[in-house]
């Protein structure tokens, strides 16, 4: 088993198997994240635990399907813009683009399990449709699943677990739990009843597009409503329903973030905190080091020295 400790969150992300995936730190209460995982020769599961709510976007591998199941009681869960109850699952099925969205710490554990051994398993009838997709609350299955992998990790913490005979029949019993978990029926809609639902599938892939293409612009909510071709109203629901945030949030977390990521791999010595502020459309310079400082838990000087010291050491 491989546990890991991470007081960065951007390290912390990386460390994710399984997906292609950019996190965004939201709202952070303990400034330490840490990642467990075991193999089960070709089944990987993981457990982690983050001090912080998140945003996760991303997509899965093509060969297997991923099966999440929130841990901590009382923290709004969604995927895909669907809140996950609890006893429910978000099962990502192979390939598909996900976004899992949190507001405060939290605890979760996945199972990653190949397209072919759950056709194995005997009760595996459903055909891919590269969805995320949120199951009804099922509190046998979920204390099933959650009780197994639980015991998988208290075992390869305290045993040489992996590569064993052990394993491979952990393996073959999570395989079984995750063939019937995969059938298990999604959960209702949860749009607003009233109106009709909004087109989030369309909308959100228009608005991340654009954004790829102007990574240099400074980007408004009327440039994302035009480029979507609904009404701003419209624009603010779907990234509410699908990220858990505003899309002024998701923007000002979005830019953070990348000025971050461009502090981290800065020269000291080269650049400055105030010329890669104004590379980034940045001019209030104490007000972005009060968010900053807000979000990371440091100042933008602070993270252009010990990011520069870490990668030269």
């Amino acid at each position: 088993m491989q546990s890991r400790v991470f007081h960065d969150f951007d390290a912390f992300a990386e460390s994710i198997r399984d997906v292609d995936s950019r996190m965004l730190l939201r709202n952070p209460q303990r400034r330490v994240w840490s990642v467990s995982s075991v193999d089960l020769g070709r089944v990987n599961v993981q457990l982690g635990k983050l001090g912080s709510g998140n945003i996760a976007r991303g997509q899965l591998r093509s060969d297997g399907y991923m099966l999440y199941l929130p841990l901590t009681d009382g923290i709004e869960y969604s995927a895909n813009g669907s809140v996950l109850e609890e006893n429910s699952f978000a099962i990502l099925e192979p390939g598909c683009e996900f976004c899992i969205s949190t507001k405060a710490h939290h605890d979760w554990c996945v199972a990653f399990v190949p397209t072919d051994l759950l056709a194995k398993g005997g009760e595996f009838a459903v055909q891919p449709s590269r969805a995320c997709r949120v199951t009804r609350p099922n509190q046998l299955a979920a204390e099933e699943f959650r009780t197994t992998l639980l015991q998988i990790f208290s075992t390869a913490a305290n045993s040489r677990f992996e590569s064993s005979h052990a394993a491979t029949r952990a393996a073959k019993e999570l395989v079984q739990i995750a063939s019937l978990i995969v059938k298990e029926k999604q959960a209702a809609s949860s749009g607003h009843e009233g109106r009709p639902r909004i087109p989030r599938e369309r909308i959100i892939p228009s608005c991340m597009d654009f954004l790829e293409l102007h990574t240099d612009k400074t980007i408004a909510v009327s440039d994302l409503a035009t480029v979507a071709g609904v009404s701003e109203r419209t624009v603010r629901t779907a990234f509410k329903e699908y990220f858990g945030v505003s899309p002024i949030r998701y923007l000002q977390l979005r830019r953070l973030h990348k000025i971050h990521r461009a502090l981290r791999v800065a020269d000291p010595e080269e650049a400055t905190v105030s010329t890669i502020l104004i590379e980034h459309g940045e001019w209030e310079f104490s007000r972005f080091a009060s968010r900053y400082y807000r979000l990371f838990g440091r100042l933008p000087s602070e993270t252009l020295r010990t990011f520069r010291r870490s990668n030269l050491a």
